[in-house]
């Protein structure tokens, strides 16, 4: 036994490394990080970069224009190395799979991790995934199979151990999806954030300061996910990049139309000058202006939702319930079992679930 207890621990002991050890993988992650994200952008910018030549292409035909200007390589923002526990399990539920090829199931997922600003390479997120989504099943599996056995009987647990796959496999979905959701939720954010942010850049160039410097102010203040992007902004800028080759990356990483609109309006100034700060102010106003039509829209649609929630949850319950006493009275029987019943009640409950889960889906982030 004592043999089997040192096993166990030289086994844990070469596993877990030792801080200097860590530190070094931290830094092999984040270079090929780096590597990858600046592989999806130069990706992304030539996607860009043909779809405006093949629209200059099909309008040369008609008028002539001026060529694109080709967009250089940009280097990426860099990280502090720290190695907090998290991803110390991350790193140890993960090893068994790395290797793994999932390229069918995870496609594009370089392009999604660095629109989500996930700093882990696309070989450790697969393998983490498979690792939790491996783990989560195994523990499910069991636990159902040990209350099968004993609420059912034994033949039942093979029943827990067949549902350990398709939890598996929602878990493994669910990862595969996480990436997107939080492109989503980081665009919708930004969006909400940057009517308060134009104004702010607009106040910092009437009072003299640079745009650059404007883009400081804006890194540094607390605007949640838009500073975080315009601090990824600055250091591409201090890197070597030009402001406009830094707003068009933005624009990669976050689907807004009014980033789409400053930016616009910021690269046209750079060329062509004028008063910038007044432009700003005028987008900040047209931003602010259409998450208000969002929200009234919201709201007209929230009262049909209203009504429709309270006859569901309200009136149809009691309606029928009504019903079918003063005919289980009438016919001096029951019309309808109490599992019927039961069935029909939650039927009800669901669907007033989905309801509220449809109206939260459509709250404007405003």
């Amino acid at each position: 036994m004592a043999n089997k207890i040192l096993r166990i621990i030289d086994r844990i002991g070469e596993i877990t490394l030792s801080r200097a050890e860590l530190a070094y993988q931290r830094a092999r992650e984040l270079t090929t990080v780096r590597e990858e994200h600046e592989e999806v952008a130069r990706a992304l910018l030539e996607k860009k970069k043909m779809e405006r030549e093949e629209r200059v292409r099909r309008l040369e035909e008609e008028v002539e224009i001026e060529s694109i200007e080709e967009i250089d390589e940009l280097p990426i923002e860099r990280e502090e190395l720290t190695i907090p526990l998290n991803e110390r399990l991350a790193a140890l539920i993960s090893r068994p799979f790395m290797g793994v090829s999932s390229d069918m199931m995870f496609k594009n997922i370089q392009e999604d991790l660095y629109k989500a600003n996930i700093q882990m390479p696309a070989s450790k997120y697969i393998a983490l995934s498979l690792g939790i989504s491996t783990l989560v099943g195994a523990i499910s599996a069991i636990v159902l199979s040990i209350l099968f056995a004993k609420s059912l009987g034994i033949y039942w647990s093979v029943v827990g151990l067949v549902l350990g796959f398709p939890i598996f496999s929602t878990t493994l979905l669910l990862a595969k999806l996480y990436p997107k959701s939080r492109v989503k939720k980081r665009s919708s954010e930004f969006s909400r954030e940057l009517p308060f942010a134009l104004r702010h850049m607009a106040t910092q160039l009437v009072s003299g300061s640079g745009l650059l410097e404007t883009m400081r102010s804006v890194a540094r203040s607390n605007y949640g996910v838009l500073s975080e992007e315009f601090r990824r902004a600055i250091h591409e800028v201090e890197r070597g990049a030009t402001v406009e080759e830094a707003l068009e990356r933005m624009n990669l990483r976050v689907d807004s139309p009014g980033l789409k609109k400053a930016t616009r309006q910021i690269i046209s100034t750079l060329r062509t000058g004028g008063n910038l700060a007044n432009t700003l102010k005028i987008i900040a106003e047209e931003t602010s202006r259409e998450m208000m039509s969002k929200l009234k829209d919201f709201i007209q649609t929230l009262n049909t939702f209203s009504l429709m929630y309270m006859f569901i949850v309200v009136v149809a319950p009691v309606l029928i319930t009504t019903l079918v006493v003063a005919m289980s009275i009438a016919t001096k029987s029951l019309l309808f079992s109490p599992n019927l019943m039961m069935i029909l009640y939650a039927a009800f409950l669901f669907v007033s679930v989905y309801l509220s889960f449809m109206v939260k889906k459509f709250e404007p982030k405003v």
